[in-house]
């Protein structure tokens, strides 16, 4: 197989799946139709990698707005595509000019592609109209799907696509770097750890992550019964910080721009929330899990059904942003209460969070591209 693997933007969390896949085939070409973008903090890395990476430079990338979307146009994707001349085609979206011209290049020369598919019902801004009419046309022309989870395959399976040509690979993070950094910190920091429970949020400050909801909830806490950190950046920021004024133990900290310095403040904290009223997926319940936390994630997330609903150990709960802090409240209270069993649970979570590697996920690009090309 000569890989041919199309996506907006290079993504640190992705870096392990492309270098995973790459060992699976004969040649991975990983295309972005920009090296960065804008409301990221992300730095590509400059790695020895299996694989080679190609910048369209393709212009015309806006976000912003309710909707945070991303739109791409030109760059030469025809003409870096039949220079390379793949076999096989990855298009980690749809909606973009590149990707739809990619998509019926590789229709006209009968090269097999899968779409990487991860929306899902909650996370879809357009359900019904036009938009909505061109997302299904468009999606039905792959010849395989590989899907971050459930909700994504469920969503998929409603718009008439066949179940036998989906695949589910979980979206994942460099695991295999969590487990190390455990391996280095002595356990009984959790299991002797006593006092307040420490909460933690890790994101962007905007309107969708709700974490004005999580400061409410915390306010409604009993006093001195846990503190709160806050990692992250956005414009939101400083409508936050006035939220926050008056309330005791909370703090911001500045964004983490390695994955290193995220899970420095997982083994600082016992329980990570995450309140979003809208999230395609959520990979910061990966990486808590990963490194033992245990977790209060949203219902509307695609992540929470696979990870924490499904997780065969209690690992933490859902609750669905909708109903307002008071739910979140309840969910809160009750594990603070139990606080001292999760911080001795706490290798067994992060035993379930590890299973969720780069390699799955690679494994299932791989069994998609193998039905794709069965099924020309």
């Amino acid at each position: 197989m000569k890989v041919v693997l199309i996506t907006n933007t290079y993504a640190p969390y992705r870096e392990p799946v492309w270098r995973a896949l790459a060992s699976m085939v004969d040649e991975l070409h990983v295309v972005l139709m920009r090296e960065t973008q804008s409301n990221r903090i992300w730095e590509m890395q400059k790695i020895q990698a299996p694989y080679t990476v190609h910048v369209l430079g393709a212009t015309g990338c806006f976000f912003g707005g309710s909707k945070h979307l991303g739109l791409y146009i030109g760059g030469g994707v025809r003409k870096l595509l039949k220079k390379l001349n793949p076999t096989h085609l990855i298009l980690a979206g749809y909606t973009a000019g590149p990707y739809v011209e990619a998509m019926f290049w590789a229709k006209n020369r009968k090269v097999p592609f899968v779409m990487w598919y991860e929306s899902h019902q909650y996370s879809s801004y357009f359900k019904t109209g036009i938009v909505s009419f061109l997302r299904k046309y468009l999606l039905r022309r792959a010849d395989a799907w590989c899907v971050s989870g459930q909700m994504s395959k469920d969503y998929l399976e409603s718009m008439g696509i066949p179940a036998n040509r989906i695949t589910a690979g979980f979206n994942s993070v460099d695991t295999h770097k969590i487990a190390e950094m455990l391996a280095q910190s002595p356990h009984e920091i959790w299991t002797n750890r006593s006092g307040q429970a420490r909460i933690l949020f890790v994101g962007q400050f905007v309107r969708r992550k709700r974490v004005d909801l999580l400061l409410d909830a915390f306010s409604a806490l009993p006093s001195g019964c846990a503190k709160l950190r806050l990692v992250g950046y956005g414009p939101l920021e400083n409508e936050l910080r006035r939220h926050a004024k008056g309330l005791n133990d909370v703090e911001f900290m500045p964004p983490t721009k390695t994955l290193e310095s995220t899970v420095e403040h997982y083994l600082w904290a016992d329980i990570v929330v995450m309140p979003s009223d809208r999230e395609v997926w959520g990979l910061v319940i990966n990486e808590a899990l990963a490194a033992g936390c245990y977790v209060i994630s949203s219902s509307l997330a695609g992540v929470t059904p696979d990870l924490v609903d499904n997780a065969p150990l209690d690992v933490g709960e859902s609750i669905d942003p909708r109903m307002g802090a008071k739910a979140l409240v309840t969910s809160l209270l009750k594990t603070i209460n139990n606080i001292e069993n999760i911080r001795r649970n706490r290798l067994a979570i992060a035993k379930w969070g590890q299973k969720f590697t780069p390699e799955r996920t690679a494994k299932a690009l791989h069994e998609a591209l193998v039905i794709a090309k069965k099924s020309k």
